[in-house]
Parts: structure tokens; C-alpha cells; sequence
């Protein structure tokens, strides 16, 4: 084993050192490529800049040219000319300090033009002499001598200084020419210099234009020096990958082999042979096989559990979905709790569940659970705080308590509560509108105005209200105010026990509850708006008394049950006398005031058996069942002197009297129609009213 890790050591030394000579390798390369990428880029700077001076001192030559007239004579009035010339003369000879060369243009050298050194003027500007020898006529030479400004050069090298470039133009002796002679001095902290010849072949001794980069590596190419490292990256790791997966010796892997199995108990003999590793481990995998066998029976098992888990709540999941339908189908509250107590029975498993329901007196109503000595539903009063149902229901809050026995109680609840855990849930209408659009009601400090939750009681109720130990009596007026609500949500008290034949509650099952209770809140508001679109449907918004519609068909069953039963039905149309007037010297909205009185005195005059409508207008009907001309005739008499005598307007100090007309019709057995029978008694109405108003007329059968 430890000449196995001596080799294996020896192995990685070898190989460290061919990855150390693969690096220096790639370094040199790297360094290699930068110099000849920078000698590049230094060598085409150069040229760039030699061509851009020769060009522009071509375009300088050619002015100068231009400038001489066609037949050789210089142009008349020497001086400043147009396109930079600077003042020229015509001389006998050119001058010496400008050392004048002579310019090979080629194509035979028509024209004799001579170059001379740029030189600084007066007003640091950079100018280049020139000169032409003219056509010889008076038999001596004459040369037109001036200079062009290469102002343009001198900005183009202070460009290329911006850039990290300087540039200078030199003869062939290396004398500055062109430049900035104080940069000439630094020239050497640059980079090596390129130089590239400038009018070469048309001097005799040619200039040239030197080139110095301050940071030459900036800008050269990436991508041949990525793709050294990338083969550097790629060598190494192919070196590795051969070392570590092909070329390390077999006895590495027993060693690995060996540790394993010493790790898990299996001890080799000190000189290790392949098929002692193999015989260990076989040994080793045919005892991990019966592990592994154990483990997978475990697993089947837990998955067998977590299946019928799934499955269980899927049947859950259905049930609660089958509830929630009902109960959003129901159209009665009854319907919806014993809907909600069946399913937390049946579905859930509790069986002892038990609903009370709030009643108009003020009461929680268990019609399942009989008081022993009287054998009526045992009844919980909510305005008594003593009872621990009554504070839990108005705390509006799901409570579940371990032994609720231990809480202030009444003894009546004992038989309600029982002994064991049991969770409360108050059933609550789930409104969806504010107080204020439901009372009408204007005012905006009441913290409910701008809220959806109902619950307004516990802001305008004192907590003292429901302390075990408060006189039952004193909150009982605004507590029963509160049930008698129309936006009072509270509708019942669910009780969910522990019973022995039953499934025990406890906080891990009550979940799926309060989900119910929730679908229970939105069908118990379901139910509710079903009842209130039924009551819109047949009543008029006004009065609440029955609408013309339903007049209608409340007339025709009437009339049908007359004629199945032989019995007389009488029908009264009350007119109300000069409301007209009425409402144009008191305004409509005492005139809708007025209606209502009258509906309300119709409501104590009628029996209640009787069927009162507002028939449309100021006119009212009433459906008589059973009723003979002199029943109809006193009803009627009735209903005329209660009117008369009713001040309708009770702010001011006199009093304001309505009168009606009435018109009467009976039918014995039912034999005309319900059109026919209104027909007659809305002729009665027309007879009262034209006979002085304040009347009642009896219509005699045709």
C-alpha cells in the first residue's frame, strides 16, 4: 500500500512538472505574440502617418503649381495669394538657408519645381518653402520662390499626441524638421519607434516621419492571445484528465477499494491482491443487498401509508365539495345547517355536532337537544353574559378549548358543551356590502362606514357587556337591538363535541371546519339575497306592501280557490283624494311620507288574511278572501275614518288630513276575472270620488 502511494506521488511530481513547462510555455508564447502584435500596430501607425504627411504636402506642391500662370510668367501682383501661399517673390537664385532640393514628379519634369526645409514664421506658424524655375526668355534664370502654410500638419501631430502618438518629420541626418522639438526630448520614455520614408524617390535626400507610441499594447488584438491561454486551459486539462482517469496505476484504485472497505468493517491482508479486493467486495454488496431490501420494504410502506393518505383526502376534498354545493344550492337557511351539521357529522366524522340558531327573541335555539324536565329545544339567551356560549358567539371569533367546562358557564350548557375539547364556530352571513349602503345611512365617524365587516357591534358595544359576572338585564335592550339588525350577520352557533362514539376534536383536525363554515357563511348571504330579490320582486319599494304584479296574481289564485270552494271574495280600490294638490304644496317627499302612513294604517285596519298592494300612483288594493259586501263595506268604513283623522304632517301646528275614496266589488263563487273584477271595483272608486270624495261605494254583481 505505501509503494502504491509512493508511485502514485511520483506520478504527480512528473506531472506538475510537465504542466510548469506547458505554463512557461504558453507565457512565452503570450509575450512572443504582444511584441509582434505591437511591432504591427506601431509599423502600420507609421505608415498611416507617412502617407497623411505626403498627402498633404502633394496638396500643398499642386497649389503652389496651380498658382504659375500657363505660359510660365508668375502671376501679376506677387503677395499674400488665395489657398495658404504665403508672400512670394521672383529671385535670380534660390536661397541657401532653405536648402532648396529638387523635385522628381516624373513624367519627364516638365516643370522644375524645388522642395525646400519646412521651417516656424514669425507668428508660429509651420510653412514649406517652395520654388519654380521659370521658362528662360531674357537668357538668365528666374526663380518664383514662396511658401504654403502646413498649418494642418502640426494640428494633425498635436491629434496624434492626444492619441499617446508623437510624431516627427526628420531629413536623412536625423535633424528635426517638423515637430515639437521640446517632445523630441521624451521621445525615449515611448515605445521603439517606427519610421517610414516620406518622398523617398522624389528627393535626393529623402525625409522621413518617426513615430513614437506611449502605450502600444493598448488596443492590440484579444483574440489571438485567447486563443493561446484557451489551449493552455485545454492542454492542462486534458493532462489531468489522462492522469487521474487512464494513466494512474491499478493499484490506486485497490488502495481507494481497500479505505472503502476498511471503512466499513472488512480488513484485507497487508499484501493486497485483486481477488482478496473482490472477495471483499462481494461480501460487502451481498450485506448492502439485504440493506437495501429492508429499506425498499419501508418504502413501499410509507408510500402504501402516504397513498391512502392522498387517498383519504381526496375523498376529503370531495365530500367538502359535495357540502359546499348544497349548501350553495340551498335557498332556506334550515337548509344550509343541517347541510353544514350533516357534513361535519357524516364527512368529518364528528358525530356529536350540534347547531343553535339565533331566533328573533334574542334566544339560541337547539331543536336537536331537549331540556330533560320541560322536553322543549333547550334555548341559550345571547343577552346574558354568564353563558359561554353567549360570549362566544359574540366574540364572532372560532374557538376551540381542550375542556371548556373549565371556562365560566351555566349549568343548562353542561349537555350542550360536554366534557371532552369541542370547537365553536359562530355562523356569520358573509356581506359583501357596507352599513351605510343597507341602512342608508349618512353617518361618516362610525367606524363602520367605510368597512365590509359587520361585526359593528364590538366597536359600538362595551366590552363590560360581556363579563361572566354583568347584570344580565342592563345590555339586554342593545344587544336584542343589534339581532334585529338588518346587517347583523350572526345566524347561528355551531358546536362540534367529542363524543365516544365519535371522532375526538383536537387542533389538527378542526381545519377542514373552518372551511366549511366559511362555504356556510357565503350560502347563509346566498340565501339571504334569494330572499331579499324574492321580496324586491313582489313588493313595491315605497311601502312594502305587494306590487301590482303581484296584486295580479295573488287576485287569481283567490279567485280560483273562490270558485273550487263556492265562497264569496271581495276586492277594494282606494283612491287617495287630491294628492296631487297634496304634493305640490308639500313636496314629493312628504307626499312619499304620506303613502307610507296610509299603507300602515291599510296594514292595522286589514285582517290578516287579507291581501294589501299598492295597486300604482295613490292608489291601493285590497283583496278580501271570504268576505261579504258588509265585512268588505266595514273594513272599508274602517280604513276611511282612520284616514280622515291621521295627521299626516305632525311638525307644524295644524293639522293636515288626507281623505280617500273607496270602491267596492264581491263576487259569490268566484265567477268573473281578476280584469273584470278590478274593472268594477275601480268604477265604485270613480263613483265615490265624483259623488264628493271621502266615500265608499258598493258595486252591485251584474
Amino acid at each position: 500500500m505505501n509503494q502504491g502511494r509512493l508511485r502514485s506521488r511520483s506520478g504527480d511530481i512528473f506531472m506538475v512538472a510537465v504542466l510548469a513547462a506547458n505554463l512557461v510555455f504558453c507565457v512565452a508564447s503570450i509575450v512572443w505574440m504582444r511584441e509582434d502584435l505591437k511591432r504591427e500596430r506601431i509599423d502600420k501607425e507609421t505608415t498611416l502617418v507617412a502617407t497623411k504627411i505626403q498627402d498633404v504636402l502633394w496638396g500643398k506642391i499642386t497649389l503652389f503649381a496651380s498658382v504659375v500662370r500657363g505660359d510660365g510668367e508668375p502671376p501679376n501682383g506677387l503677395g499674400r495669394i488665395s489657398g495658404g501661399m504665403q508672400p512670394s517673390i521672383v529671385a535670380g537664385d534660390l536661397p541657401a538657408e532653405w536648402n532648396f532640393q529638387r523635385l522628381r514628379m516624373g513624367g519627364g519634369d516638365s516643370r522644375r519645381i524645388f522642395l525646400g526645409t519646412p521651417r516656424e514664421t514669425s507668428n508660429h506658424e509651420y510653412a514649406l518653402p517652395l520654388a519654380e524655375l521659370l521658362p528662360d526668355r531674357l537668357g538668365g534664370k528666374r526663380y518664383f520662390v514662396g511658401t504654403v502654410s502646413i498649418g494642418e500638419l502640426a494640428g494633425y501631430f498635436k491629434d496624434l499626441k492626444r492619441r499617446g502618438i508623437l510624431c516627427f518629420l526628420t531629413d536623412e541626418k536625423g535633424n528635426l524638421l517638423l515637430g515639437d522639438s521640446n517632445e523630441a526630448m521624451r521621445k525615449a520614455a515611448f515605445s521603439p519607434a517606427g519610421k517610414a520614408h516620406v518622398f523617398a524617390e522624389a528627393l535626393a535626400n529623402g525625409w522621413s516621419a518617426e513615430v513614437y507610441l506611449e502605450k502600444a499594447d493598448v488596443g492590440i488584438a484579444f483574440f489571438p492571445q485567447a486563443v493561446v491561454a484557451i489551449f493552455f486551459v485545454f492542454s492542462t486539462s486534458m493532462l489531468v484528465l489522462l492522469r487521474y482517469r487512464y494513466i494512474r496505476p491499478l493499484k490506486v484504485g485497490f488502495e481507494k477499494i481497500s479505505d472503502s472497505l476498511a471503512a466499513h468493517g472488512e480488513m484485507l491482508p497487508g499484501r493486497m491482491q485483486p481477488h482478496y479486493v473482490a472477495g471483499a467486495v462481494t461480501s460487502r454488496l451481498s450485506r448492502y443487498k439485504l440493506e437495501v431490501e429492508e429499506e425498499r420494504r419501508k418504502v413501499e410502506e410509507d408510500s402504501a401509508r402516504r397513498s391512502r393518505e392522498m387517498s383519504q383526502k381526496y375523498t376529503d376534498l370531495l365530500a367538502h365539495h359535495r357540502i359546499t354545493k348544497k349548501m350553495l344550492q340551498s335557498r332556506q337557511y334550515n337548509e344550509v345547517f343541517d347541510t353544514l351539521r350533516d357534513g361535519i357529522a357524516e364527512g368529518n366524522g364528528f358525530q356529536g355536532t350540534l347547531i343553535g340558531k339565533v331566533s328573533k327573541d334574542g334566544y339560541l335555539l337547539f331543536q336537536e337537544e331537549l331540556d330533560p324536565a320541560t322536553g322543549i329545544p333547550l334555548r341559550v339567551p345571547l343577552w346574558k353574559p354568564g353563558f359561554l356560549l353567549a360570549r362566544i358567539f359574540w366574540s364572532g371569533n372560532n374557538v376551540f378549548h381542550p375542556s371548556p367546562l373549565d371556562l365560566p358557564h351555566m349549568r343548562e350548557e353542561e349537555d350542550l358543551v360536554g366534557s371532552g375539547p369541542a370547537y365553536f364556530i359562530p355562523l356569520m352571513r358573509d356581506i359583501q356590502v357596507r352599513c351605510a349602503e343597507v341602512k342608508n345611512c349618512g353617518d361618516r365617524s362610525c367606524p363602520n362606514f367605510f368597512s365590509n365587516n359587520m361585526k359593528c357591534w364590538l366597536h359600538h358595544l362595551s366590552s363590560d357587556q360581556f363579563l361572566p359576572d354583568v347584570d344580565p338585564e342592563f345590555f339586554r335592550e342593545p344587544l336584542l337591538a343589534c339581532l334585529n339588525c338588518e346587517v347583523f350577520p350572526g345566524a347561528a352557533l355551531a358546536i362540534v363535541r367529542s363524543l365516544p362514539e365519535g371522532k375526538a376534536v383536537s387542533r389538527e383536525n378542526i381545519l377542514p371546519l373552518s372551511s366549511l363554515a366559511s362555504e356556510a357563511a357565503l350560502a347563509l348571504e346566498v340565501v339571504n339575497l334569494h330572499e331579499s330579490m324574492k321580496i324586491m320582486a313582489i313588493t313595491d319599494g315605497l311601502t312594502g306592501l305587494f306590487n301590482h304584479r303581484e296584486f295580479y296574481q295573488a287576485l287569481r289564485r283567490e279567485l280560483v280557490r273562490a270558485r273550487r270552494y263556492r265562497h264569496a271574495i271581495s276586492l277594494l280600490i282606494i283612491d287617495v283624494d287630491d294628492f296631487k294638490q297634496y304634493n305640490d304644496r308639500f313636496g314629493h317627499p312628504a307626499g312619499d311620507q304620506a303613502l307610507q302612513h296610509i299603507s300602515e294604517i291599510l296594514r292595522k285596519c286589514a285582517r290578516t288574511t287579507d291581501v294589501i298592494a299598492r295597486y300604482g300612483g295613490e292608489e291601493f288594493s285590497i283583496i278580501l278572501p271570504e268576505s261579504s259586501p258588509a265585512g268588505a263595506l266595514m273594513v272599508a268604513e274602517r280604513i276611511k275614518t282612520e284616514i280622515a283623522s291621521f295627521n299626516f304632517i305632525q311638525d307644524i301646528t295644524l293639522d293636515i288630513k288626507l281623505t280617500v275614496s273607496i270602491g267596492i266589488y264581491t263576487s259569490d263563487g268566484g265567477g268573473v276575472t281578476e280584469d273584470q273584477m278590478v274593472s268594477y271595483a275601480d268604477e265604485a272608486a270613480y263613483t265615490a270620488k265624483k259623488s264628493g270624495k271621502n266615500r265608499v261605494v258598493v258595486k252591485a254583481p251584474s
